[in-house]
């Protein structure tokens, strides 16, 4: 059911980032919040272990926000989606890097930039089946 929850956030994440080009705060802090419901829902889960792994994830994104490669709001979701994923983080970010990639090809002929928002829905999507 989480999954679920997660995907409907990150669709009006994504439908968001395509209109504004910029994220709201809510849908991180939303992604937040049903992560730390899954922790009390899997007691088994080792909560240092994600903690490390959204540290990681962060300061990698933040280089690439430094460097003006995505925005901040991309940094924000995809670190609270890295408490719910955990390593799967990075099968997401695989994925959505080269779904982005793949229709920034296309798409960079009109537009100069471009949202990731909707590469990082769809990363999930596949992620999660």
């Amino acid at each position: 059911m989480t999954k679920i929850l997660i995907l409907i956030i990150l669709f009006f994440t994504a439908v968001e980032d395509m209109k504004k080009m910029e994220v709201g705060h809510i849908y991180p802090a939303s992604i937040l919040a049903l992560s730390f419901v899954n922790f009390f829902l899997k007691p088994y889960i080792s909560l240092k272990f994600y903690l490390f792994n959204s540290l990681l994830v962060f300061a990698v994104l933040f280089l690439f926000w430094l460097l003006g490669g995505i925005g901040g709001g991309d940094v924000k979701v995809l670190t609270a989606l890295s408490f719910y994923a955990g390593f799967r983080i990075w099968d997401i970010l695989l994925f959505s890097s080269t779904i982005f990639l793949l229709y920034s090809l296309v798409l960079l002929k009109f537009k100069t930039k471009l949202p990731f928002m909707p590469a990082v829905a769809a990363g999930t999507l596949l992620s999660f089946l």
